[in-house]
């Protein structure tokens, strides 16, 4: 079924932060930024920035299986918010649109299958063709609402989602044996040319 993001899922801004983030150690709020993900749609909550927040608006906290598009920047990619993936009282910085699936559809979209389907090429040429600005390119909220998606039955969602997993397993074990590879020409190289 071919069907537009905005159908299923409702798209809103990061927290609305003036000016930069100013980092407290003991700031009781936790805030993921740009820097705290990857385009493999990964979230790294190790580093995560504490701080205060000011104004009078309820904070719209990150909850499990939220979306996060970056909306802001060179590459334009979704991560998911997997179960414990970010601490509780976490919001994210405006260069963020928040995606969740509308509740009355969480029995047919998964929104880890949401994710992935937005990180692929074909919604990735969407977004080349629709972002503005000449050096620093933007995603508008109307745009990504319009991304045209299909939604294939739920267990094809589940398969895609585990196949994708595996591959990211796959790919982490793989970047730690080239690592170790790596360190080990390193030493062999200190040990030859120092003459040992």
């Amino acid at each position: 079924m071919n069907i537009r993001l905005g159908d299923i899922a409702d798209v809103q801004l990061g927290h609305p932060f003036r000016g930069s983030i100013k980092a407290e150690d003991d700031g009781d709020v936790h805030v993921l930024q740009v820097r705290d993900t990857d385009e493999t749609g990964e979230v790294s909550s190790e580093k995560l920035v504490r701080t205060t927040l000011t104004g009078r608006k309820s904070p719209d906290w990150l909850q499990t299986d939220d979306v996060l598009f970056v909306a802001k920047g060179s590459k334009h990619y979704a991560v998911h918010i997997g179960e414990q993936a970010v601490p509780e009282q976490t919001v994210c910085s405006p260069h963020f649109f928040m995606v969740r699936v509308k509740p009355e559809l969480n029995s047919q979209v998964l929104p880890a299958f949401l994710g992935w389907q937005i990180n692929q090429k074909p919604a990735q040429r969407y977004f080349t063709v629709s972002a503005e600005g000449s050096l620093y390119l933007s995603i508008r909220k109307q745009i990504l609402e319009d991304l045209p998606l299909t939604l294939p039955s739920i267990e094809k969602q589940q398969q895609l989602i585990a196949m994708h997993k595996c591959a990211m397993k796959e790919q982490k074990v793989l970047k730690r044996l080239i690592e170790n590879r790596q360190q080990q020409l390193d030493a062999i190289a200190l040990k030859a040319l120092s003459g040992l």
